[in-house]
């Protein structure tokens, strides 16, 4: 027996092999540069998937500061019914209480303002030179007792 020979074999699917080389390598090539294509979208996808998920999460906070807003008006316009569902007449005697005290404060600033009027003339009376001044008598008989 003989040894067979080992390049035989080879030089025997050498020719099939470069067929089918020649006849896959522009598809391999092909298939190659639509990975690379494949790839670079995936990447640009990935990115955008990022930033989408981003602005999701500013979104999400956005939501939340507004629900939390609106509960707190929502409060607000429920006090606000309950204070006008009220008896009126609390309301209303509520209004007038406050009515009444700042009339109180009203006719209590007027009286501090003329007190400070009359004081200041007072204060001029004393400051003139006694010779520039000519003191009425009638004009001290107007002034309060309390300013004298």
């Amino acid at each position: 027996m003989t040894t067979p020979d080992p390049s035989t074999p080879r030089s025997a699917l050498a020719g099939p092999a470069r067929l089918v080389r020649r006849a896959l390598a522009p598809a391999g090539l092909e298939l190659e540069g639509q990975l690379r294509g494949l790839q670079d979208e995936f990447d640009r996808l990935r990115a955008e998937d990022e930033q989408l998920r981003r602005e999701n999460a500013e979104l999400l906070d956005r939501l939340l500061a507004t629900e939390r807003r609106l509960a707190e008006l929502e409060e607000r316009a429920g006090r606000t019914e309950r204070c006008l569902d009220g008896p009126a007449d609390a309301r209303d005697g509520g209004l007038v209480a406050e009515v009444d005290r700042l009339r109180d404060g009203l006719r209590e600033e007027r009286r501090l303002h003329l007190r400070v009027a009359e004081l200041t003339d007072l204060v001029i009376e004393l400051v003139l030179p006694l010779h520039d001044r000519e003191v009425d008598p009638a004009v001290l008989r107007r002034l309060r007792p309390d300013t004298r």
